[in-house]
């Protein structure tokens, strides 16, 4: 299992270009939980398959149709205008559920920094990869398979768990 600081090294370089560079699923997964830490959620999300942002469409909809579409959104913690709530979508309610994760977190003085995750070697079938991923804990470690995609040559998280 390789350190996500590792792949934060290798990777930092390849990011900072501002090229779109084809990511190993490995790479991929660090790549997400580099945007994380750095709860960069714009980033985040590009990592996502179109299946994975488009489950939350439902969601979305019936929010947009809702009587109260704000009461719903305040539950997140997310506030937006009516205008802004017409033109929501799966992806922009994805990042601004991060974000609002992030705000309560801070407001909570919660501290989710020093988390260490371990990721394991990808096992690729064809064009989906699962990946083991370990999130290290004081009490315990927590590991899940994460689901990948190949999805116009660049893989995509389909699933993931124990963020």
């Amino acid at each position: 299992m390789r350190k996500l600081l590792v792949l934060s090294i290798v990777l930092l370089p390849l990011l900072a270009c501002r090229e779109e560079v084809k990511l190993e699923p490995d790479e991929v997964v660090g790549a997400f939980l580099e945007a994380v830490e750095n709860r960069d959620a714009s980033t985040l999300v590009s990592y996502l398959s179109e299946g994975e942002i488009g489950s939350l469409e439902p969601f979305v909809e019936e929010i947009k149709h809702s009587s109260d579409p704000n009461g719903i959104l305040n539950i997140a913690g997310i506030e937006l205008s009516e205008e802004e709530i017409e033109d929501l979508d799966a992806e922009t309610f994805y990042e601004l559920s991060f974000e609002a994760h992030w705000d309560v977190m801070e407001r909570m003085n919660i501290a989710d920094t020093n988390v260490e995750y371990l990721i394991g070697e990808p096992r690729v079938s064809g064009d989906s990869a699962f990946i083991e991923v370990t999130r290290k804990m004081v009490n315990a470690d927590e590991t899940n398979v994460w689901v990948l995609l190949r999805q116009d040559d660049y893989w995509k998280i389909d699933s993931y768990e124990g963020l």
